[in-house]
């Protein structure tokens, strides 16, 4: 069993994209080394002792074995912790999550925003024991880069997803299966996976749910605690990312695949997003096979 003496006590990162860091006593998280850290998606194992979390103005007691995790809206903040507390922390610029290929298919803000009121997932020993692994793997390819260091934290991102959308997925279903809000907002996705790239209207969604557009936003504020836009415009930014990254597609073929009105608001949208215009994003990507 590793110590505490055994972690470095410094944020390992890796082109100020992505960082792993094990915190213990009185140590604390380290976001400077993972630029855009303000848009930073933050994942907390908590390996020892206990802490009390303020997750966004409710205060939250963790165990050994849970997991948290804070979308950008929500950062981490300790209120209190004893003397044997560990955590091991996973920070992810979202750049990172945008350049990821698996992202894209399995990235969903709302399956990893848990619901407010049970914004801790309590996880089995099985599931623990898993997720420590992956994100040791984390810190190990962090360690000692190669060239193929891009793929590899990829591919371990895309695992730590897929377990961790499963988790949330089963725990959701049992505290929700009586709510009618919860089972409309698992719709919501499914409609939002099939024709995000069509229509962008939060109006569309809503029609097709049955319901008015107020309420749509309202549902998905509730169990989401993020808005319906941010849901469409991350399905579409991860899009757009993955055919600028992968095909030889003009801008305004893009534009065109993801139905903007032309490519000068294709690129606009693409700016206020990502920080970069679409043409300096495809430059900036580092060749692949």
């Amino acid at each position: 069993m590793q110590t505490p003496q055994d972690h470095p006590q410094e944020a390992i990162s890796w082109k100020g994209k992505i960082a792993c860091q094990y915190i213990y006593s009185n140590l604390r998280l380290d976001t400077s080394q993972v630029k855009t850290s303000v848009n930073s998606y933050i994942y907390a194992f908590f390996e020892k002792g206990s802490a009390k979390i303020l997750y966004d103005k409710k205060e939250v007691t963790v165990q050994p074995g849970d997991f948290m995790f804070f979308p950008p809206h929500i950062p981490p903040v300790v209120l209190e912790r004893t003397d044997d507390y560990e955590v091991i922390c996973l920070i992810v610029s979202s750049n990172f999550v945008l350049d990821c290929p698996t992202a894209r298919n399995l990235y969903q803000t709302a399956s990893f925003t848990t619901n407010g009121k049970y914004p801790v997932l309590h996880l089995e020993e099985k599931v623990r024991n898993d997720l420590r692994r992956t994100l040791m793997s984390f810190m190990s390819h962090l360690s000692r880069p190669h060239s193929h260091t891009t793929e590899a934290l990829q591919s371990l991102y895309g695992l730590m997803l897929s377990d961790l959308l499963a988790i949330v997925e089963t725990n959701n279903s049992e505290t929700y299966t009586s709510q009618h809000s919860y089972k409309l907002f698992v719709k919501f996705n499914e409609l939002l996976r099939i024709h995000f790239r069509e229509h962008h209207e939060i109006s569309f969604y809503a029609e097709q749910l049955g319901i008015s557009p107020r309420y749509l936003s309202m549902m998905t504020k509730q169990v989401a605690h993020t808005t319906v836009a941010a849901f469409i415009n991350n399905h579409l930014m991860l899009e757009a990312c993955w055919l600028l990254k992968t095909t030889d597609y003009s801008i305004q073929r893009i534009s065109e695949l993801l139905h903007f009105a032309d490519q000068a608001s294709f690129s606009k949208f693409f700016k206020r997003v990502n920080g970069r215009n679409p043409l300096q994003y495809r430059r900036d990507q580092e060749p692949h096979t």
